[in-house]
């Protein structure tokens, strides 16, 4: 293992140790400690992602985060990702959005699907230092998580992570 990735590793394990949850916690308890953490209400939203899509995204609205995660997936499939968009908020990834008052170069296009907007935006304001920060904060958080006896073995991972119709994301 780097040294940089150790210390990335031993940084995140420091982040979810803070958030004090107990065992057998649920994503949704996690998602509270979360809020309570930043002090920003969280909401997650399932829904039906469109073909090309993430499986998971999150996106910070003036009153509130949204967690949006595909609704045809397993349970621990859903928890992964909810707990990989979680750490993106955890890690300050996303900004603060401005109020429309403070925010002069604001644009208001009426006519977009915002849909749309989030589809082809999709992640590209991610670096991959911002995901490797996610994807070891989300591992940390999902080792927090016993979701049921032997949620994390080997044998049940694979069609955990198996949804839409068959495809492997």
């Amino acid at each position: 293992m780097g040294s940089g990735l150790g210390r990335t590793r031993r940084r995140m394990r420091t982040v979810a140790r803070g958030l004090r949850l107990p065992p057998l916690s649920t994503v949704e308890e996690l998602c509270d400690a979360v809020s309570a953490h930043l002090d920003r209400p969280i909401r997650i939203a399932p829904r039906r992602m469109r073909v090309g899509e993430p499986s998971g995204s999150v996106e910070r609205l003036p009153a509130e985060d949204v967690v949006h995660v595909e609704q045809e997936t397993s349970g621990l499939h859903r928890a992964h990702i909810v707990c990989h968009e979680l750490a993106h908020l955890l890690c300050g990834h996303l900004p603060v959005p401005a109020g429309p008052e403070r925010d002069p170069g604001r644009v208001e296009l009426p006519t977009l699907d915002p849909e749309m907007v989030r589809l082809v935006l999709g992640r590209s304001h991610y670096d991959d230092a911002a995901e490797e920060e996610a994807e070891v904060l989300g591992a940390e958080l999902m080792r927090i998580l016993v979701l049921a006896p032997g949620a994390g073995t080997t044998s049940q991972l694979a069609p955990a992570l198996e949804h839409r119709k068959g495809q492997h994301v």
